[in-house]
């Protein structure tokens, strides 16, 4: 079987190791799963990849059953603070974009994947005359993202883009890129989006290199790549975004640094299994959804989400369409 690079077609990958899965449903999906990585381009990518099917009945049954805490959890009347893990982060973000927004009368801002709208709404707080629009597919963010006054679509991009007929100034892609069966395919699809001078945010999980080559006890790696189907690091990403047409002014590991991670997240995981029968469901499902609500996670303004550089756990990168 000839296994070839999802951004660059290049057929020279090496198998690296399995994947880690960290659900049930994951296990099924991905049980059989190994990563590889593109000898002339880095980038990192399961084999076998799942169907768009799979990928839709794996998203039904954990991620938006709340397996990934706070997925589907908003609070309207305390928004966007219900939830400050997502508020510093829409912050900060907006804080980094602001000198790379072009001058417009009313900016087209367009988030993909938008949740409930947290980055939406610290760019609406900044820009208040933008025209905002989202692309989502949960019901329940839909719903919350309409009542903001955002306009909202329910089709994949490379479908709503096309009949929407017109063109962006800001798109915003955070935590997308990594799920995606075709990521060169949805990067195109932005590019050919974008007004000239307008800007490409994309925000993706960093993958240490020391984490690809072996099982490592310690906090500085994640311990699960599930749902992730490729893994990029600063290199890749920007050789990406570079040879789809973009220009990057940008592209820089973000947030707090792997070795400074709560050993909850990533040493204490087998004492799950144990802790959710000695605690009745009701009470485990709700202290498992309030750990990503406010006063468990963040503070009200978290300074680890203004650190860049160094072996940090998030890649944040700003395009120009030139």
């Amino acid at each position: 079987m000839t296994i070839q690079c999802l951004t660059c077609n290049h057929t020279g990958l090496q198998k690296v190791r399995s994947y880690r899965t960290k659900t049930a449903h994951g296990r099924a999906l991905f049980g059989h799963t190994w990563l590889y990585e593109c000898r002339q381009c880095g980038l990192v990518q399961t084999v076998p990849r799942p169907t768009l099917q799979q990928l839709a009945d794996y998203y039904a049954v954990d991620y938006r059953n709340g397996c990934f805490a706070g997925a589907d959890v908003a609070n309207l009347a305390e928004f966007p603070k219900d939830n400050l893990f997502y508020y510093n982060r829409g912050q900060s973000i907006a804080d980094l974009l602001s000198p790379h927004v072009p001058e417009a009368d009313s900016l087209q801002i367009l988030d993909i994947g938008a949740g409930f709208g947290h980055i939406l709404h610290a760019l609406g707080e900044r820009y208040p005359q933008a025209h905002r629009t989202a692309i989502e597919f949960s019901q329940v963010c839909v719903d919350h993202l309409r009542s903001l006054g955002i306009e909202v679509f329910t089709d994949p991009a490379e479908e709503a883009l096309p009949r929407l007929g017109r063109r962006f100034d800001v798109v915003i892609l955070s935590h997308v890129l990594e799920h995606l069966l075709e990521p060169r395919q949805m990067l195109q699809t932005i590019f050919d989006h974008l007004n000239p001078g307008g800007i490409l945010y994309v925000e993706v999980p960093h993958i240490p290199r020391d984490s690809l080559k072996k099982y490592i006890d310690s906090v500085w790696a994640p311990r699960f790549e599930e749902p992730h189907i490729t893994l990029f690091s600063p290199p890749v990403l920007r050789a990406l975004l570079e040879s789809t047409g973009f220009d990057v002014p940008f592209c820089d590991t973000a947030g707090l640094e792997y070795k400074y991670i709560s050993a909850l997240q990533f040493h204490l995981p087998h004492w799950r299994w144990f802790l959710q029968r000695l605690t009745p469901k009701p009470v485990f499902d709700f202290l498992r959804r309030r750990s990503a609500t406010k006063g468990l996670r963040v503070k009200e303004r978290e300074e680890s989400f203004y650190q860049y550089g160094g072996n940090r756990i998030w890649i944040r990168s700003i395009s120009r369409k030139k």
